[in-house]
């Protein structure tokens, strides 16, 4: 297999078992789209609140351990209960905090990104109760808070800027990430002319976006074939 050929899946903020999560289309998606490898960026399991699990996100847990194909996880501040694991291999999945690969001459680097968070984002014991609650309403009165807070957040500028994240992340000529669950594309020139690319994977509450890499590009893509 060429390097051009390898196909590599990006999502992120899947949140299952909460409330508002696209699991049908999840499911949907990695079953159809062709990938060599599974990069899962945060947010996958939605452990900070009182999930809920369906058979659908039972098949999708189950189709993600069997498709014999490399699995990446990374792991994110609703399924930071997994941070035990990383470094670690098991049932076939690689969970890590950070992942970092070439390709087509260019590094690439993927995190999560609430490393970048400031305020009460980072009281844990505070979000837990909060996302608790959130939960509890959602499920009560059909709300979808998660899109409703990121919006809020945005307005009020609580994660740090896109550029100063960059310059944290300098070493890498394609940095991706999730959190924000925008899905966003930035490609620009650094002070050295060299060609750089921020990417927000965006979410699977909302947005159902995707990050797709192969033929030596990567694509931000929204799924909707679900009928």
């Amino acid at each position: 297999m060429s390097t051009g050929d390898y196909i590599r899946l990006v999502i992120s903020d899947l949140h299952l078992g909460s409330f508002n999560s696209k699991e049908e289309k999840l499911l949907e998606l990695i079953s159809t789209i062709e990938f060599d490898e599974l990069i899962l960026a945060g947010d996958i399991i939605d452990f900070i609140r009182v999930p809920t699990f369906t058979e659908t996100t039972a098949a999708i847990l189950d189709k993600i351990s069997k498709l014999g194909k490399k699995v990446i996880y990374v792991i994110g501040n609703h399924d930071i209960g997994l941070s035990k694991f990383a470094g670690k291999t098991i049932a076939g999945i690689k969970f890590v905090n950070k992942y970092e690969f070439e390709y087509v001459n260019r590094r690439y680097k993927v995190v999560h990104g609430h490393q970048f968070e400031t305020g009460v984002v980072t009281w844990r014991v505070f979000m837990k109760f909060l996302s608790i609650m959130q939960d509890w309403m959602e499920r009560a009165f059909g709300w979808n808070l998660a899109t409703w807070y990121v919006n809020w957040k945005l307005r009020k500028r609580k994660l740090k800027r896109i550029w100063d994240i960059l310059k944290w992340n300098e070493e890498a000529d394609v940095f991706i990430m999730g959190h924000t669950h925008v899905p966003e594309v930035v490609i620009w020139l650094d002070e050295n002319e060299k060609l750089k690319t921020y990417v927000n994977c965006g979410d699977w509450v909302e947005h159902s976006t995707y990050v797709i890499i192969k033929d030596g590009q990567l694509r931000l893509k929204k799924f909707d074939n679900l009928k």
